[in-house]
């Protein structure tokens, strides 16, 4: 119970803190792809595990390159009658290849320092910190919704690993 509460309690301050610098709204964008002011929320789904992650992640463009934020997935899984749970809520922070200039194309890369709160009734698995360089892209629709991809490298933690996540991405 004192892990879902902390969890919680780092949502609930991350949101607050991005959403207490989000820009005003009626601004006109700068560019469709990145643009400093604006936060960025993204719904995601893993692509390549047996448990299917779920999650979010949110981020604000502190510059016109770099951008800072938070994700937080979940795993839920049982089997033969027991089940099993792993959350990572995780800081990130991003560069993204402004200078490309692909129309609708938002390329990036970067570091996510996270910690894996596992739970099971069967498996003696340990919790502990994460840390995942990424690469990902988003490919812009409209204005406000974007197409996202991730792919994260693990070095560091006893979930590390290579991992996808697909997701769509919204400009709040």
């Amino acid at each position: 119970m004192k892990k879902i509460l902390m969890v919680l309690l780092v949502i609930c301050v991350s949101s607050s803190l991005v959403l207490s610098a989000a820009p005003k709204r009626g601004k006109k964008y700068a560019s469709l792809e990145f643009n400093k002011g604006e936060m960025y929320l993204t719904p995601q789904v893993g692509i390549n595990s047996t448990a299917i992650p779920f999650g979010a992640s949110v981020e604000f463009a502190i510059t016109e390159n770099i951008g800072v934020g938070g994700t937080v997935m979940v795993w839920l899984w049982s089997e033969a009658g027991f089940s099993s749970s792993l959350i990572i809520p995780s800081v990130d922070a991003a560069y993204h290849f402004t200078s490309l200039k692909v129309e609708k194309l938002d390329l990036f890369a970067g570091l996510s320092l996270g910690y894996a709160i596992f739970s099971s009734d069967w498996l003696d698995w340990n919790s502990g910190l994460s840390l995942d360089p990424f690469i990902a892209g988003r490919y812009w629709f409209s204005d406000k919704l974007a197409a996202s991809l991730r792919l994260n490298i693990g070095l560091m933690g006893d979930w590390s690993g290579v991992g996808a996540l697909l997701g769509v991405t919204f400009r709040m």
